[in-house]
């Protein structure tokens, strides 16, 4: 990835990093979203101005494009830090067009990370209206196994509503987010596919080793697994008083070909998920080798002694001149993303494959709750929320002048603007983030060379299965309270895996993760069967 534009971007990382972890303000929360806002029952009366083609060619009856009575919905999701300062002008703007183009007005409610999970399920079971919800944090097959979500496709209501959905997402990536096959939820456009073995090194700490960068443009340098031992020893030797790396609780995802099968290390598949067979992760060659790898690097002091007590981010640390390297997730544009986050140009190593793991479509759809006021214009809400352009900038920054401006590259700069860091919210979390316009520094063709990312990376072979976990759920609380004793011993190097992985493997097993295991490769050989 060039460098253009990175000067001005570190200068302002502040403004993006809006985009990664949201602004200043409390958020609000589903829990106290419904008040004054009760939908209609009927849908109403289809306007004369337009009938979908959509509808016509699909051979299903189209809905209505604008409805006759004003429809009040509410929709909910995260941010990491709640509700931006500026919420309330923002929805006003994209209500003006809500308004105009199919008569709806929404009230965005937006929660903090480490809240939303509560109050969405204290909304849910109190009945209180949200018409279009995201699942991330709070669990997309945790939701439809408590029967909190409708189906998507009853009586033909993504068809008749939600027309240009499929198209914008895909029928392949649509079907991955079945469950026992009914579609609850669709995912959003994002990088489903994840750059495996990759880590984020400062560049002006690579530039002090004298490490010479290769000159074919690339923006993640794929390097052996050799070649990066030798650059953290290198490192090491040149700035001892600094962390080398600092280990993080997704690291093994990020750093290892494991297939978390639903979610959890209790039964995962090996080798990219090639063959549809469960194994045990702690008896696992990739596991092993994995804990091995950052024993050693904790032995050779690369490690703080207080990295698996030290909660600060990655990215504060490398801020602060704390830390020289850390692993991340490869894909277009996370050169310029970890360097916005951090404050200062980053260089991406890769050691692995790209790949597309059995959940990472499914991980956080958008759907629509039993509690909507209208299901028929809820869903019409999500059509406009993955079809038309005219929101998507809006929702996921603000006000142009205001919350940003437009660079000599017709990007987005979030640093500029008469209220500047008022405003943000998560670009990869919004239903369909192509929609909107790249980030300064950023290549143009950024959402082109994603979809590319995601057709030509590897794929699981249980690329779609959902896990219902229900039959082993004592198991499965007992199997991860273990594992959390152990996870940062092992993960972050403080235990010798040797030993540490017999006594881990031990209890987990006394503790059920046999039947874990069983149970998951009996629902994925019956979903192999019926796909």
């Amino acid at each position: 990835m060039k460098k253009r534009g990175l000067a001005v971007l570190l200068a302002a990382s502040m403004g993006a990093s809006l985009a990664a972890c949201g602004s200043s303000g409390v958020g609000s929360g589903p829990a106290a979203a419904t008040s004054g806002n009760s939908g209609t029952d009927s849908v109403g009366k289809a306007s004369t101005e337009a009938e979908s083609n959509a509808g016509e060619t699909s051979g299903v009856e189209a809905g209505p494009e604008k409805f006759a009575d004003t429809q009040h919905l509410v929709i909910a999701f995260p941010t990491f830090t709640g509700a931006p300062a500026d919420l309330p002008m923002v929805q006003d703007e994209i209500n003006k067009i809500l308004l105009d183009k199919y008569n709806i007005d929404v009230d965005i409610q937006i929660s903090d990370s480490g809240s939303y999970t509560q109050n969405v399920t204290l909304a849910l079971s109190g009945g209180e209206q949200i018409d279009v919800l995201s699942t991330l944090f709070v669990g997309y097959t945790n939701l439809v196994n408590q029967g909190y979500l409708i189906d998507l496709e009853a009586d033909g209501l993504l068809d008749k509503y939600g027309q240009g959905i499929v198209d914008a997402i895909g029928q392949e990536y649509i079907d991955m987010c079945r469950v026992g096959g009914t579609l609850y939820g669709i995912t959003n456009t994002r990088d489903y596919a994840v750059g495996r073995g990759c880590i984020a090194v400062g560049t002006e700490y690579l530039e002090g080793i004298g490490y010479q960068f290769p000159n074919d443009g690339e923006e993640i340098i794929k390097i052996t697994d050799e070649e990066l031992e030798g650059i953290m020893a290198k490192l090491h030797e040149k700035y001892p008083n600094m962390e080398v790396y600092r280990p993080a609780n997704n690291d093994l995802i990020q750093q290892t070909e494991i297939d978390q099968v639903g979610g959890n290390n209790f039964g995962v598949l090996v080798d990219y998920g090639t063959e549809l067979k469960i194994q045990n992760l702690f008896t696992s060659e990739d596991y092993k080798e994995f804990c091995k790898r950052v024993y050693d690097w904790n032995q050779k002091g690369y490690i703080s002694k207080d990295a698996a007590t030290d909660t600060t981010s990655v990215g504060s640390l490398m801020r602060d001149g704390v830390i020289l390297t850390y692993g991340t997730s490869g894909k277009p544009g996370s050169k310029v993303q970890e360097s916005l986050g951090d404050g200062r140009d980053m260089t991406i190593f890769q050691t692995k494959d790209n790949y597309m793991a059995s959940s990472n479509v499914a991980a956080y759809p958008w759907t629509i709750p039993h509690t909507t006021g209208n299901k028929e214009a809820a869903m019409t809400l999500m059509r406009a929320l993955y079809t038309d352009a005219d929101l998507a900038n809006l929702f996921i920054y603000g006000i142009e002048g205001v919350h940003y401006e437009v660079d000599d590259e017709g990007l987005i700069d979030t640093s500029k603007g008469t209220s500047a860091g008022n405003y943000g919210t998560l670009p990869w979390l919004y239903p369909n983030q192509f929609l909107s316009t790249p980030l300064t520094g950023n290549d143009p063709d950024l959402w082109n060379q994603i979809r590319e990312f995601n057709d030509s990376s590897k794929k699981s072979a249980a690329a779609g299965f959902a896990f219902d976990s229900t039959p082993v759920a004592n198991e499965l609380a007992a199997c991860t309270n273990i594992y959390n004793e152990y996870q940062k011993q092992l993960e972050y190097g403080f235990l010798d895996p040797e030993a540490g992985l017999q006594e881990v493997n031990d209890k987990l097993m006394a503790a059920g993760l046999q039947k874990i295991m069983d149970e998951k490769q009996s629902q994925l050989d019956a979903w192999s069967a019926n796909k």
